[in-house]
C-alpha cells in the first residue's frame, strides 16, 4: 500500500518548498552585517583601573527611528585580578549600565600552566544612547578597584541592530 497518493504529492511538495523556504528565512534573520562584525587576533595588554579603550571598533548606521541593539563581545583573556569590561558608545566614557561587568578570574587548573579563559558579554544598548546614523562601538577594561592587568587574546565584537 502506497504511503501518499497521487493526489497528496503536490500537497507534500508544496509543503516541503515552504518549509525550505521558512528555514532559510529563519537562517538569514540572525546573520550580521561584515560591517558589523570585527575580529582582534593580536594580543592586546592594559595595566590600569577602568576604564580604557581596546580595539576594535564596530560602526552601525542607524535609521530615522532608532531601536537598541546588542552588542556582544567574545574574548581569550586572562587577568591580575577583579577587572571590569564596559562598553564606550559614540566616544562617550565607559559605561557598565548596559549589562554584566566583571570579568571572571582564571583559575590555575591542577597539572596546567594556563591561566586563560574564554567569556562573552552581551549588552544591550537603549535607543537612548544612540543616535539617528553612524553609531560606534568600543570595550573598556581595567581593574575593578584598584589597577589590574587584563591580556586579551583572540576576540570579536558584533553589533545587531533590532528589529
Amino acid at each position: 500500500m502506497k504511503i501518499f497518493s497521487k493526489t497528496n504529492k503536490p500537497q507534500l511538495v508544496v509543503a516541503a518548498a515552504l518549509a525550505c523556504v521558512m528555514l532559510i528565512g529563519s537562517v538569514s534573520a540572525f546573520a550580521v552585517p561584515a560591517a558589523q562584525v570585527a575580529v582582534t587576533t593580536a594580543v592586546q595588554s592594559v595595566t590600569a583601573r577602568c576604564c580604557v579603550l581596546i580595539n576594535p571598533m564596530v560602526r552601525v548606521t542607524e535609521p530615522t527611528t532608532l531601536t537598541p541593539v546588542i552588542v556582544t563581545w567574545s574574548a581569550d583573556y586572562n587577568v591580575s585580578g577583579t577587572t571590569e569590561v564596559a562598553l564606550s558608545v559614540n566616544g562617550a566614557p565607559c559605561n557598565a549600565g548596559f549589562g554584566p561587568f566583571v570579568l571572571q578570574e582564571p583559575v590555575l587548573i591542577a597539572g596546567s600552566d594556563s591561566i586563560t579563559t574564554s567569556q562573552t558579554r552581551q549588552w544591550v544598548v537603549p535607543t537612548a544612547a544612540l543616535v539617528t546614523g553612524t553609531n560606534t562601538f568600543r570595550v573598556c577594561v581595567g581593574g575593578f578597584s584598584k589597577s589590574q592587568t587584563v591580556n586579551i587574546g583572540f576576540s570579536t565584537l558584533t553589533v545587531q541592530i533590532g528589529k
